[in-house]
């Protein structure tokens, strides 16, 4: 299972945002205090397009939980999720997939908050990811050393594609035509021609893991656990064509909504470091969040930074003044 620790600290904090100019902005305990309590092990999360809810995976329980962003409490939880993985919104529709460690495959109604399918299949499932118009899904095998292709309104598998070793995140190229896997034993990342299946491997070392993308999939942020790096892939030459370092176990590495800041989470260290997307220069403010922080996402007009914290079982929520 996709266990990191587990513990019941809780130290959250609100922040000055990044685009001020303070020359320190990270935060004590004495300042304004707003913690979530979730489900266990929180780690990636759905932010409805109108941004009024958002979803916490918890992938050491059975639901996700749904916050609302005006309240910044739980108001529902949508059970029967086993170890809710990633998410993914099926194009333009009202509905997000689901992948869980227990071999199983959710969708919801964001409008409802209601599982409208599901399917199990034979393997653990870890990162998944969409085409354009929501009709195809593609899913990490993470027990396979593959990546399944999946029709979205059939949940069948209808295609598949080997990886290198521990197959974690996966993301897709700008036009649909190829998906990329990072594989977390052998230090690779697979590129895969989804329709001629030819497959180039980039070589980082250490433990790639979590992908994410700006907004048309023309780059790739992708954490290096081990390296203490995130690297910048273009989709059109596939290759690293910048990388950001000093960083401490990089988790997801995820633009805010203007696509103006890169923020990057680091599991161990607690902070949140934010970059300039432009020139990947990293500003002066950070955040101090809960313990062992993994996924992150950007609100309400890029005014909340919310926070998944692994070990406390909770969400950090961060108010950009």
């Amino acid at each position: 299972m996709k266990i990191r620790y587990l513990a019941l600290i809780l130290l959250f904090f609100t922040a000055t945002g990044c685009g001020q100019t303070q020359e320190n902005s990270t935060v004590g305990q004495d300042s304004g205090i707003k913690t979530i309590s979730v489900g266990k092990g929180p780690d990636a999360m759905f932010l409805r397009p109108d941004e009024r809810f958002l979803y916490i995976a918890n992938v050491e329980d059975t639901f996700v939980s749904v916050i609302d962003t005006r309240t910044d409490s739980v108001v529902q939880t949508i059970d029967t999720v086993d170890y809710p993985w990633g998410f993914v919104r099926l194009g333009e529709s009202n509905f997000v997939a689901v992948s869980g460690w227990n071999k199983g495959i959710d969708i919801i109604d964001f409008t409802t908050h209601k599982i409208v399918r599901y399917k199990s299949y034979e393997h653990n499932l870890g990162g998944i990811t969409a085409a354009k118009d929501g009709k195809t899904l593609f899913v990490v095998a993470t027990d396979a050393n593959k990546a399944l292709k999946i029709d979205a309104a059939t949940l069948e598998v209808t295609d598949e594609y080997p990886t290198g070793d521990g197959p974690d995140g996966i993301s897709i190229s700008k036009y649909g035509r190829k998906i990329y896997v990072t594989n977390t034993k052998d230090g690779t990342i697979s590129v895969i021609n989804v329709k001629t299946k030819v497959t180039s491997v980039i070589k980082t070392g250490g433990k790639p893991e979590l992908v994410h993308s700006n907004e048309d999939h023309s780059l790739l942020y992708i954490s290096n656990f081990f390296e203490n790096k995130i690297h910048i892939i273009d989709t059109k030459s596939d290759k690293i064509i910048q990388e950001i370092t000093g960083l401490d176990g990089p988790e997801e590495a995820v633009l805010s909504k203007s696509g103006s800041t890169l923020y990057v989470v680091n599991f161990n260290s607690s902070k949140v470091y934010c970059y300039d997307a432009k020139n990947q220069r990293k500003l002066k403010h950070e955040f101090t969040v809960g313990k062992k922080p993994i996924g992150i996402v950007s609100a309400i007009n890029d005014s909340k930074l919310y926070v998944t914290n692994y070990g406390d079982n909770a969400v950090a929520v961060i108010s950009l003044n």
